[in-house]
C-alpha cells in the first residue's frame, strides 16, 4: 500500500514527482488532481497526496521549461557565460545574446544562450567578455543516421537553441569582461601548478588532472577509449567517485569531532560541507561534482544531526531537491546513471560483502579484494541497462570481474595521494614534496600499466548491445520482485523476465555527409559495410555509426576510405550511383552524388544528368543555386541539411 505515514516517504515522493515530470504537457492534467479524493480513509489520502505531487510536478515542470532564443540570421552582440572549454581547434562558450541585427540592418534585444565555437586563433575568451558576432547562427543538426544521441533535445531542455562556428575574420572584442578570477579559479590554476611541478608532460599528467580537478580537455582519444572500454570511463571526471573518496577521508580524519559535544557535531559539519563544496567549486562546479557534492551534504546532515537515518530515504531526499529545481535533469544520463549507482550500492553491497567470510593468513587481501567486487557489482546491478541503453556496450565479463577491483584500489590510491599532494603540496619543501610526487606518479603508472596492458591483450569490451524500454523495465521489476518482494511473490519474478525477440533486420542502405564528403553505409544482416571519408576519425564512427550497428542488429563492421581523387560508381539493387569530384557525362546512372569539389562554372555537361536523382554533399551558395536552376533535375536534396537519406 501506499503511505506517506510509514518508512521512506522521499521514495514515494520522488516517484510522483518523476511521474508527474514525464507527463509534463499532458492537456488534462488537472483532472489528476481529483483523482486521490474519490477514495476514504487512509489509502484515499495517499493516494491524493500521489496524485497532487504529480499535478504539482507537471506544472511546475511545465513553469520552468526554457524559451528557446530567436536564432540570429545576420549579426547579433554577445556575452560570454560560465567558463570557456577548450577545443583542439577552437573555444567553446556559452553566449547570452544581448543584441540581434534584423534583415532591415536595425538591432532589437536578444535574450538567450547559444552554443558558440570561436576559432583558436582568438585569445582566449574570459566570462564576461562582450562580442560583435557577423554570423548565422543555425539550430542543431539532427541526427544523421537512426538511434544517435539527439544533441538538439538535449540542448534545448538546457534552454540553448542553436550554434555556430566562428572565424577569427567575423568576430570582434567590443568590451573585455570585468569579472575578476574567482577564487576557485585561482585555487584550480594553482593545484593545476602543483600537477605540473610533480609530473613530466604526458597522459600521466592529463589523467591525474582530470580525475583530481575536472582539467579533462588534454586527453587524448586512445585515453577515453581504454577507460571507456573497461568500464572506468567515471574515474575520469570528477564525480561521485571522487568526492566520495574526499567524504571518507575528511570524515575520518575529523571524525573526532563528533564526541566533542555539544559544538564538536557543528564544528564537524561546518568543515565538512566547507571542504565538500570547495572542492566543488576547484573541479569547475560540473553538473556531476554538484550532484555528488549536494548528495553527501544531505548524508552528511543526516548522520552528524539525526539519531536515526534511512539511507534510500535520505538518498530520495537529495534527488528530489534537484529535480525540484531542475526538473530537466530527470532526462540527463549523468543524473539517472549517478543515483542508480548510489541506490545499488545501498542496496546490495552490503548483502554481499557479507556471504563470504574469508579466515587464514590471506584474509585480509581476501576480503578487501572480495568487497571491491561487491562494489564494482552493486554499482553495476542498476546502471548497466542504461549504459547499454545509451552507450551500446559493456565491459567484458572477464575484464569486468578480474580487473575491476583492480581498478578500482589503484584508482583510490591514486586519489588518495593526489589529495594529499593538493592538500599539503604548497607548504613541503623540496625534500619532501619529490617523494610524495614520486607515489603520486608509480600510482599511475601502475594504473595505465594494467589498463593499456590489459586492453592491448584481451578483449575488453562487449559491443553492439542494444536493449529495449521493455526489457529495462522486465529487468527493473525482477530484481524489485526479488529483492523487496514478500516470499511468495518472489516466484513471479521469473515469470516476469520475458525474452524480447527482434524482428529481423532489413537490409538498408544510408547515404550522408560529413564536411562535405560522401558516408555511404550498408546494413546486410549482421554485416555492415561503411564507405567513409579519409579523414574520420574513430570518434565520429562511434558517435555517428554504433548506436545504429547496435539497434538493427550488426555484430560484423567493415569500413572503407574513399580515394581522396577522381569518380567513383557502384551498384546497389540494379541501380548505378555515381560520386562525382571532376565533370563527366552521364552514362545511364541514375543517382549523382556532387562532391564539394564540383566546380559549377562549366555546367553544360550537368544536362547529361537530368533524369537522375541529384544529392549535393554540400549546399551550393545562393548565387551558384541560381545559375543551376535550369539544370536542376525534379529530385534534389542537400545532405548537409538533413538526416541520412535511407535507401
Amino acid at each position: 500500500m501506499i503511505s506517506y505515514f510509514s518508512r521512506f516517504p522521499f521514495v514515494r515522493i520522488l516517484l510522483f514527482w518523476m511521474i508527474g515530470i514525464l507527463l509534463s504537457g499532458f492537456d488534462y492534467w488537472l483532472l489528476l488532481g481529483c483523482l486521490g479524493f474519490l477514495l476514504p480513509g487512509r489509502v484515499g489520502k495517499s493516494v491524493g497526496i500521489s496524485s497532487l505531487i504529480v499535478v504539482f510536478a507537471m506544472s511546475w515542470a511545465a513553469y520552468l521549461k526554457p524559451v528557446l532564443p530567436v536564432l540570429p540570421g545576420d549579426g547579433f552582440v554577445f556575452r560570454v557565460g560560465g567558463s570557456v572549454e577548450e577545443k583542439p581547434k577552437s573555444w567553446s562558450v556559452l553566449a547570452r545574446g544581448k543584441g540581434i541585427r534584423d534583415s532591415s540592418g536595425s538591432w532589437t534585444p536578444m535574450s538567450g544562450l547559444i552554443r558558440l565555437y570561436l576559432a583558436k586563433q582568438l585569445p582566449k575568451p574570459a566570462s564576461g567578455d562582450l562580442y560583435a558576432v557577423r554570423q548565422v547562427v543555425k539550430p542543431f543538426p539532427l541526427p544523421l543516421f537512426p538511434y544517435e544521441k539527439d544533441w538538439g533535445a538535449y540542448f534545448t531542455q538546457k534552454g540553448i537553441g542553436g550554434t555556430a562556428f566562428v572565424s577569427l575574420d567575423r568576430i570582434r572584442l567590443l568590451k573585455k569582461g570585468t569579472v575578476e578570477s574567482t577564487f576557485f579559479e585561482k585555487a584550480q590554476g594553482h593545484f593545476v601548478g602543483l600537477l605540473e611541478r610533480a609530473f613530466e608532460p604526458g597522459r600521466d599528467r592529463d589523467v591525474a588532472e582530470a580525475m583530481l580537478l575536472g582539467v579533462k580537455t588534454k586527453i587524448d582519444f586512445e585515453t577515453l577509449s581504454a577507460y571507456s572500454a573497461l568500464g572506468a570511463i567515471h574515474i575520469l571526471s570528477v564525480s561521485g567517485l571522487h568526492v566520495g573518496l574526499l567524504y571518507m577521508g575528511l570524515s575520518l580524519l575529523l571524525g573526532f569531532l563528533l564526541k566533542r559535544r555539544p559544538a564538536g557535531p557543528y564544528v564537524f559539519f561546518g568543515l565538512m560541507m566547507a571542504l565538500l563544496w570547495c572542492y566543488a567549486g576547484i573541479s569547475g562546479f560540473s553538473l556531476p561534482v554538484l550532484r555528488s557534492a549536494w548528495m553527501f551534504s544531505v548524508i552528511l546532515f543526516a548522520k552528524t544531526f539525526l539519531r536515526r537515518q534511512e539511507s534510500l530515504n535520505t538518498l530520495a531526499f537529495s534527488a528530489f531537491v534537484l529535480l525540484f529545481l531542475h526538473p530537466a535533469s530527470l532526462f540527463d544520463a549523468g543524473f539517472q546513471l549517478s543515483y542508480l549507482a548510489v541506490w545499488g550500492l545501498i542496496a546490495f553491497q552490503q548483502r554481499w560483502a557479507s556471504v563470504f567470510q574469508f579466515s587464514g593468513w590471506l584474509r585480509w587481501p581476501l576480503t578487501q579484494i572480495w568487497e571491491l567486487t561487491c562494489v564494482a557489482l552493486a554499482a553495476q546491478i542498476f546502471t548497466w541497462p542504461l549504459i547499454v541503453y545509451y552507450f551500446h556496450q559493456l565491459p567484458h565479463p572477464i575484464s569486468f570481474f578480474l580487473l575491476n577491483p583492480f581498478l578500482i584500489l589503484f584508482s583510490s590510491i591514486a586519489l588518495f595521494l593526489g589529495f594529499l599532494l593538493l592538500a599539503i603540496g604548497s607548504f613541503l619543501p623540496e625534500w619532501a614534496f619529490q617523494p610524495l610526487a614520486y607515489l603520486l606518479k608509480t600510482s599511475f603508472q601502475l594504473l595505465h600499466g594494467l589498463m593499456f596492458s590489459w586492453v592491448e591483450r584481451v578483449t575488453s569490451v562487449m559491443p553492439f548491445l542494444r536493449i529495449s524500454w521493455f526489457e529495462m523495465g522486465s529487468y527493473f521489476t525482477v530484481i524489485a520482485l526479488l529483492v523487496w518482494a514478500p516470499r511468495r511473490w518472489k516466484v513471479c519474478a521469473f515469470i516476469t523476465l520475458i525474452f524480447w525477440q527482434t524482428p529481423e533486420t532489413i537490409p538498408q542502405s544510408y547515404l550522408s555527409s560529413v564536411k562535405g564528403e560522401a558516408v555511404w553505409v550498408e546494413n546486410k544482416g549482421e554485416k555492415s559495410f561503411a564507405s567513409l571519408p579519409a579523414s574520420t576519425d574513430p570518434a565520429w564512427i562511434q558517435a555517428h555509426l554504433s548506436p545504429m550497428w547496435a539497434n538493427v542488429g550488426v555484430t560484423d563492421t567493415l569500413t572503407r576510405r574513399w580515394p581522396e581523387k577522381g569518380n567513383l560508381q557502384w551498384k546497389y539493387r540494379s541501380e548505378t550511383y555515381a560520386y562525382v569530384r571532376e565533370p563527366t557525362e552521364a552514362t545511364g546512372q541514375q543517382y549523382l552524388i556532387l562532391g564539394k569539389e564540383v566546380k559549377y562554372r562549366d555546367k553544360e555537361w550537368l544536362i547529361s544528368w537530368q533524369k537522375a536523382t541529384w544529392y549535393f554533399l554540400k549546399k551550393p551558395s545562393a548565387y551558384w543555386l541560381g545559375e543551376l536552376k535550369p539544370y536542376l533535375p525534379q529530385k534534389y536534396y542537400f545532405l548537409d541539411e538533413q538526416s541520412a537519406i535511407v535507401l
